[in-house]
């Protein structure tokens, strides 16, 4: 099998099982949040308080780039793959994609790199980077020669001409549909809410590892609750109500 087949195999597993990947980096993030207070200890609250939001700012740079894709979209288009296969009902060239072929890859790596920065450790998030970089090398190998099977040359023309991961402004093409605030919060409730769970458990376990106790976190433990009433309201919205369905998206 050639090398390019296997990267193609290897991506198409990855995704089916990409839910359950963060499960293999716990224990090493754990190992290393036993020294994450590093900053804390050597310059003083309130630079680590700065630096932990800035990280937090990091990874919501990445929703607010996954909002302003996913809001111009069509249904069944851009990430709404399943694990019987995956789903393309057309091809995505405009707004974001009009300058990366990857919007949503790159707003997840932003994403990461807001967590990987948060543990303090600089070789663990290089390390992170690293596999990200592998993740997305052969899950976007697999997800373009689907696209290239269904969409041929209209495809091809399209990647030929935009990059794949590193945005190029000059080539911006307005979205072919107005931003649909809806849409954008059906679909990206749920990430936000992860981001804010996943900093908020960062605070509380860096302490307890790196200082032996657990001291309140009243900005991020007030901001996760907020949020929590907001994640159950938008969740019934979505599963119990049509206000958030636009036909078409």
């Amino acid at each position: 099998m050639m090398i390019r087949d296997i990267i193609q195999k290897q991506g198409e597993v990855i995704f089916r099982y990409r839910g359950y990947i963060p499960l293999f980096i716990l224990p090493v993030m754990l190992f290393v949040l036993q020294d994450s207070e590093w900053i804390e200890l050597q310059f003083g609250d309130l630079v680590d308080d700065v630096y932990d939001w800035a990280c937090f700012g990091i990874s919501m740079a990445g929703i607010v780039l996954r909002v302003a894709t996913v809001g111009f979209l069509p249904r069944r288009t851009s990430g709404r793959n399943t694990r019987k296969g995956q789903v393309a009902d057309e091809l995505n060239t405009t707004g974001m994609y009009s300058i990366v072929r990857h919007p949503l890859y790159l707003a997840n790596t932003v994403i990461l790199i807001g967590f990987l920065l948060a543990t303090g450790s600089f070789l663990f998030t290089m390390v992170g980077l690293l596999a990200c970089c592998l993740h997305y090398e052969r899950v976007t190998c697999a997800e373009e020669s689907f696209l290239l099977d269904q969409y041929g040359v209209q495809y091809s023309s399209w990647a030929d001409t935009t990059p794949a991961f590193f945005p190029q402004t000059s080539l911006w093409i307005p979205p072919k549909r107005q931003f649909c605030w809806r849409t954008a919060l059906k679909r990206e409730y749920q990430t936000a809410f992860g981001v804010i769970i996943v900093f908020t458990l960062l605070d509380y376990v860096e302490d307890l590892l790196a200082l032996g106790s657990l001291e309140l976190e009243v900005e991020m433990t007030a901001l996760f609750l907020f949020a929590s009433v907001v994640f159950l309201l938008l969740r019934y919205l979505h599963k119990k109500t049509r206000l958030l369905h636009v036909a078409g998206r």
